[in-house]
């Protein structure tokens, strides 16, 4: 510090930025952020009546007061100033809109729910009730007798064409055939291991454990999800299933698109 110019704010920023904390940092946009914090912040301005480090928006009732630096001459009113910042950051704090903390919560929420369905028992019930396996064999059965027929892969081009292999729209539904024919094929690949697997026909592999569990706890297998659509829960994800296939299937072989009211 030049008594005669000040702080030397580049030197400051550059210790923080690149050298004490920017050391620690691996990513690069990371980095790029504490360095924009720095500029942000690390400023003449900083002791200016009245400075905030953010400024809450008017509409959001749960930002709390803005951080400021604080006005102390003692040790004691710096731990009181201390005990009166709010035990948990607004968003916005970080530069993120409000809605931001609904996300973490939702995640959270979700991840906790996932972490409870995960450590139940997972073996097969010892009493008169329907066990795991034969709740999944009667789940499984049920999905592949509502399942859709495959595609005939010569009889959709041979439709495409006839409408115009060219059109956008149509090159769009060929793509969306070809993607509904995988989660097709996956799906019924999967159920009837499945149910073989239960039966002892085949090995319950490492997947199929997995699958089961799963639609078990009413949920869609991640591999399944991979090469689809997320969705809540089995139950509307097949169902979503098959109104998707049943409206392409109508665009392909009829010509007219059928939404679902």
């Amino acid at each position: 510090m030049d008594p005669r110019h000040g702080v030397n704010w580049s030197t400051v920023r550059y210790m923080l930025g690149e050298v004490q904390y920017g050391g620690r940092v691996t990513d690069d946009r990371d980095k790029r952020l504490l360095k924009t914090f720095c500029r942000v912040w690390f400023r003449e301005e900083m002791f200016a009546q009245g400075f905030q480090f953010y400024t809450a928006s008017g509409t959001n009732v749960d930002a709390g007061k803005p951080y400021t630096i604080p006005q102390c001459k003692t040790v004691q009113q710096h731990l009181d100033f201390i005990e009166k910042l709010p035990p948990v950051d607004s968003p916005e704090v970080f530069g993120l809109h409000p809605n931001a903390n609904i996300t973490y919560q939702s995640k959270t929420a979700r991840d906790i729910l996932d972490t409870v369905l995960n450590i139940q028992p997972k073996e097969s019930s010892g009493g008169m009730g329907e066990t795991r396996e034969s709740t999944v064999f009667r789940m499984a059965d049920d999905m592949l007798s509502k399942l859709p027929p495959d595609y005939i892969p010569h009889q959709v081009r041979e439709r495409i064409s006839d409408m115009g292999a060219l059109s956008s729209m149509n090159i769009f539904l060929k793509q969306e055939i070809d993607r509904m024919q995988r989660v097709i094929s996956t799906v019924r690949t999967t159920l009837t291991d499945l149910k073989l697997a239960i039966e002892g026909t085949i090995i319950m592999s490492e997947k199929l454990r997995e699958a089961l569990d799963n639609i078990y706890d009413a949920r869609v297998p991640p591999f399944w999800t991979r090469i689809s659509w997320d969705s809540s829960t089995i139950g509307f994800w097949f169902t979503e299933l098959v109104e998707r296939n049943t409206q392409f299937h109508s665009w392909c072989f009829t010509g007219r698109l059928m939404y679902s009211g």
